[in-house]
């Protein structure tokens, strides 16, 4: 005899879970297009009719005093250009000092010691400590009413730090950030990054015109010496991330400027920079499970873009995983039209495999693909690390190609 019951048990249980496989997927699949789609766009309606992002001088007051800080560790590669860079800079040589921390067992130190002056300055460890606490131990030190933060592998154009200081006739703006721009990469995420990064920025032309950017590139940024923070966390962070959102919760604005223009060399390798991607986000989750950065509850503005442009970012490795798993579900669970979206999925990423493991495959169908995967794999696995790490990590510069500015060179984020 048939138990009817049981079997209408059965029943309105898988009816319960091809709904849920469902609406796993749809709100996963609705995520992500809101990440990469919605948010730029409702940004683009947002800040319509805005024309800039701040009040810009006209040239009419006193330019102030800049100190540029560079903490180098082990850049015996680089640093000599840097510095020549940093001195040939159409600044007033008055009002333009440099200050280098150096925790380096290469050549770096040396070379700084040669080129000491009064326009020169040198912190130089012995021990190491995480790239934050080093500035922030150093930074007071400075004596220029503007600090502008630099890598050793970044060159600025000459013209660049008259573009950063001139929103600072603007009280209402906090911090610039510019342009840095990765010169072309051979390796196989080259042409997928350049993509991406052009994307970043046109995200940052329209957060500073709706009202601030919460993207800051720690190559290249300027801000009021007082607004530096006087001490680091004792967790890993990413210094440029913290600092930005830190001068943003006083109600400043974070504003980006494409006329100020740096070039920087590639990164060597898809390795080094899958674990440069993987740093980043797992100093952001920490950052974020310690409330460090985060806007305040009265800030509406200011807390829709960093949870749109850098948490739900940050998170969306986990929407494309749950996309993957739910459709796969429901191939069994709601009917074999389920396919079709799970077949979709699963093609992107073959094409993201080819392109790994075949460098030859040069179009963007395959290397877009490539890197989109790659930097969602390297924020999986920086979720994980963040999650699991404990106290501050010495920092380790990524290590990039020796090479000089290019004009040719891609926007970088």
């Amino acid at each position: 005899m048939v138990d009817w019951h049981s079997f209408r048990q059965v029943a309105d249980a898988l009816n319960l879970l091809a709904i849920a496989v469902q609406l796993a997927f749809s709100l996963s699949v609705l995520a992500v297009i809101y990440i990469y789609a919605g948010f730029p766009l409702c940004l683009l309606l947002a800040a319509r009719g805005k024309k800039s992002g701040a009040t810009r001088d006209n040239g009419a007051r006193p330019l102030p005093r800049v100190c540029m800080v560079v903490a180098a560790h082990n850049e015996e590669a680089v640093i000599e250009e840097k510095i020549r860079n940093g001195l040939a800079l159409d600044y007033p040589p008055e009002k333009l000092t440099f200050l280098y921390i150096s925790d380096s067992t290469d050549r770096t130190n040396d070379i700084l010691l040669r080129h000491q002056s009064g326009r020169i300055r040198l912190k130089l460890r012995t021990v190491r400590l995480a790239k934050f606490p080093a500035l922030c131990a150093s930074v007071p030190a400075c004596d220029g009413e503007i600090v502008v933060l630099s890598d050793a592998n970044t060159y600025y154009r000459p013209d660049s730090i008259r573009k950063l200081v001139r929103h600072f006739a603007d009280p209402g703006v906090g911090l610039v950030t510019g342009d840095v721009r990765l010169m072309p990469s051979q390796e196989r995420f080259g042409a997928g990054e350049g993509f991406y990064y052009r994307y970043e920025r046109a995200l940052q032309v329209l957060e500073s015109r709706f009202w601030s950017t919460v993207g800051v590139d720690g190559a290249m940024y300027a801000l009021r010496r007082e607004h530096f923070p006087p001490e680091a966390p004792g967790y890993g962070i990413n210094d440029d991330l913290t600092v930005g959102m830190n001068v943003a919760r006083r109600g400043l604005r974070l504003i980006y400027e494409p006329e100020a223009i740096a070039d920087e060399s590639p990164t060597p390798s898809d390795e080094i920079e899958f674990h440069r991607k993987t740093r980043i986000v797992a100093f952001g989750i920490q950052a974020l499970l310690h409330g460090e950065g985060v806007p305040r509850l009265g800030q509406g503005r200011l807390m829709w873009v960093f949870i749109s442009h850098k948490v739900l970012r940050w998170l969306a490795p986990l929407f494309l995983l749950a996309a993957l798993i739910a459709s796969f579900a429901a191939i069994f669970a709601a009917g074999r039209w389920w396919i079709a979206p799970f077949g979709a999925q699963l093609a992107f990423y073959l094409l993201a495999l080819a392109g790994w493991k075949f460098p030859s495959l040069n179009g963007l169908a395959f290397r877009i693909p490539y890197y989109f995967s790659m930097v969602n794999l390297a924020a999986l696995a920086g979720i994980l690390r963040g999650l699991r790490s404990r106290g501050a990590a010495t920092w380790k510069p990524t290590s990039r190609i020796q090479a000089g500015p290019a004009p040719e060179a891609v926007q970088k984020q």
